[in-house]
Parts: structure tokens; sequence; C-alpha cells
């Protein structure tokens, strides 16, 4: 039977993962990583490479604890393999938006907007894998709605914005990373489906 919590060496990972995101985040917040006056709006092409490295070495930091604590049961268990995927995905696509929110400080409701959905993502990593409760169809509702706002944003002018949001590579990369989780997403609904299926005919087989 699968965890439904992880243990000490598991979580120990997921945390110092997410530490890392975190401090590559307030380096950026505070302008270390900054090696040239930032142009106004969205944050310089000089700090994404940075903030990809810390988004990447966080996330793969996390992902040795569980493939070290957990790589023969997801080998043989591919619907738990998928949960893992998304809950990294989530945790770099949170990542992403912590960023967002700081190249949107001038902007009010930009700054809540990528503060609370960052906040919500980096919380739901460390739930996806473990939880009991099967929600994987509110994750797909949530990566769904966050990719048509980026590209409302990038095609009118919306309220309480008032502009059309420029296109820029932290955001291409956010997309790409929403577009991935939503494959998974789906591919992990059909693939509990078909196991709940398995399940029910199994046991009404046997009873004829």
């Amino acid at each position: 039977m699968w965890r439904t919590r992880p243990n000490i060496t598991e979580l120990a990972f997921f945390v110092c993962g997410t530490l890392i995101i975190l401090v590559g985040w307030a380096a950026d917040y505070l302008g270390i990583f900054e090696v040239a006056s930032s142009p106004s709006g969205h944050g310089s092409a000089t700090a994404f490479p940075l903030r990809l490295f810390m988004t990447m070495f966080g996330v793969a930091f996390s992902t040795i604890g569980v493939g070290f604590e957990n790589f023969p049961r997801i080998l043989l268990d591919g619907v738990q393999a998928k949960r893992y995927i998304v809950a990294f995905l989530f945790l770099a696509d949170g990542s992403l938006h912590l960023y967002a929110f700081n190249d949107h400080l001038a902007d009010p409701f930009g700054a809540m907007f990528f503060a609370a959905f960052a906040t919500i993502q980096l919380a739901v990593a460390f739930v996806i894998p473990y939880t009991r409760f099967r929600l994987n169809t509110t994750w797909l509702v949530i990566t769904a709605f966050l990719i048509l706002a980026y590209v409302v944003t990038r095609t009118i002018a919306v309220w309480p914005i008032g502009v059309v949001e420029e296109v820029d590579p932290l955001g291409i990369l956010s997309k790409l990373v929403e577009v991935l989780t939503v494959l998974v997403l789906v591919s992990l609904l059909q693939s509990e489906r078909a196991a709940r299926r398995r399940s029910f005919e199994g046991p009404t087989a046997a009873d004829r």
C-alpha cells in the first residue's frame, strides 16, 4: 500500500528543494541577481537564466529524494509516478510565479494574483502525491485557468490591468510547464479511471 504521507527523507528533500526556490526568489526580490538596471515592466533578460537555474535546481533537488526513496515502486505504479510528476510541475510553476510577482510589484493586482497562485502551487506540490482525496480535476481547472488568463491578458486589455501584457521568456516558460501539467493530469485522470474500472470489474467477474 502506498504511503499517504512522506517519510522523513522524502520530506527533507521536498522542503530543502522548496527552500532553494525561496532563496532564489528572495535574492531576485532584493536585486542580488541584477547585473544591470532593469527596464520598466518585466524583469530584464539578464536575470532569466539565473531564475531558470534556481527553479531547476530546487525541483531537481526535491526529485532526488523522491527517486531515492521510491524508485522501484514508481517504476511499478504508473499512476503514482504521474502524481509525483504533477507535484514537481506545480513546484516549478509556483517558483516561476514567484518571479512573476517580483516583476509586477508596481501593479498591486498583478502582484497579489501571482503571490496567491505561487503560494497555492507550492503548497499543493506537497499534497498531490499523498492526499487520499483525488483532486486532480481541481488541479486541472487551476492550471487551465492560468493558461487562459495568460492568453487573454496578452491579447486584450482587461480590467483591472488596463493594458495588454507583454510576452516575456518567463511567461512562455511558465505556460510550457502548465501545458505539460495539463497533459500529465489528463493522462492521470484516464489512468485512475481505468484502475477503478478494473477494480470494479474484478470482483464482479469473480462472483460469476
